[in-house]
């Protein structure tokens, strides 16, 4: 099991400063990574909890910058909203200065609203993720690049700097049964957010069949404090936690790990950086240690 730390790059309480801070106690504690949420201009309506939110590729390469070993992650970015080209080049610029620490988590989106302030088609957003994701593997891959879609088309071009590897893992954000299909099909990992165990169970099953090497990973609230209910979403989806002592905790990362699980990523946050700096090592000594 690998451990991973969803950073709070949203709201409005944690300092740049204390990001690194909290990226350090990560890579001391033994996270495998952190993570950056994406959002980039919200209705007023929504403006709790992403309305005010560092843009995640640039936080990264922050972040990257201090740390040694942390990989560094997006869980994940709307990539139906960007221009792919746009996002593979800032990828591979992180990557190369990250010395290939870096992982990319997408997601379709969710809100509306926000594709129309982007003058993206929010109705066809998949077909253009789906095409998205080809173009970025094929970019990073090829010395010369052709590339003939519905929506982008690249012809006899040049694309450097590569990644370090000649490609990043790209993980699908979505709980539901066409993000386990879209990671079956385009992706490196499946990275859904909160689902049940069962849920979770049917969705690693489904991947695992298909034959294809596919990291399972989730990112989950996750609470060192005090026992916590299931909840929704901003999105309107089902929410769960996994919460309470730190038996309550090993028990609900086993259910899931047992289901197939291989990388978790926690979501820990306060207004307070020490309070959020605290919970990590807590997490650390009481969790991560007993999986090495």
């Amino acid at each position: 099991m690998k451990f991973g730390y969803i950073l709070p790059n949203y709201g409005d309480k944690i300092t740049p400063h204390q990001l690194i801070e909290i990226s350090k106690a990560c890579e001391e504690g033994g996270f495998d990574s952190v993570w950056a949420t994406d959002h980039v201009v919200m209705p007023a309506s929504l403006r709790e909890p992403y309305g005010e939110l560092l843009e995640p590729l640039i936080t990264l390469a922050y972040v990257a910058a201090s740390t040694d070993k942390l990989r560094v992650g997006t869980s994940c970015i709307v990539l139906s909203q960007r221009n792919p080209i746009l996002v593979a080049k800032q990828a591979a610029a992180l990557d190369v200065l990250s010395r290939g620490r870096v992982i990319l988590g997408f997601g379709a989106g969710w809100a509306e609203q926000e594709f129309g302030f982007l003058n993206a088609d929010f109705a066809g957003r998949g077909k253009v993720m789906d095409e998205s994701i080809r173009l970025m593997k094929t970019l990073w891959k090829d010395d010369v690049v052709n590339f003939e879609g519905e929506h982008f088309r690249v012809k006899d071009a040049v694309f450097l700097p590569k990644p370090v590897k000649k490609d990043i893992p790209v993980w699908i954000g979505g709980n539901g049964p066409t993000a386990v299909r879209r990671a079956i099909k385009l992706a490196d990992g499946w990275h859904p957010v909160g689902p049940d165990v069962e849920d979770y169970r049917r969705g690693a099953d489904e991947i695992r069949q298909s034959g294809r090497e596919v990291t399972l990973s989730m990112r989950v609230t996750t609470d060192v404090r005090k026992k916590r209910e299931p909840y929704t979403g901003v999105s309107g989806e089902k929410r769960i936690a996994v919460s309470g002592t730190a038996s309550d905790i090993r028990k609900g990362i086993d259910a899931y790990a047992e289901a197939g699980l291989e990388y978790y990523c926690a979501s820990i946050n306060h207004p307070a950086a020490a309070d959020i700096i605290a919970d990590l090592k807590r997490f650390s000594g009481d969790v991560i240690r007993s999986y090495v």
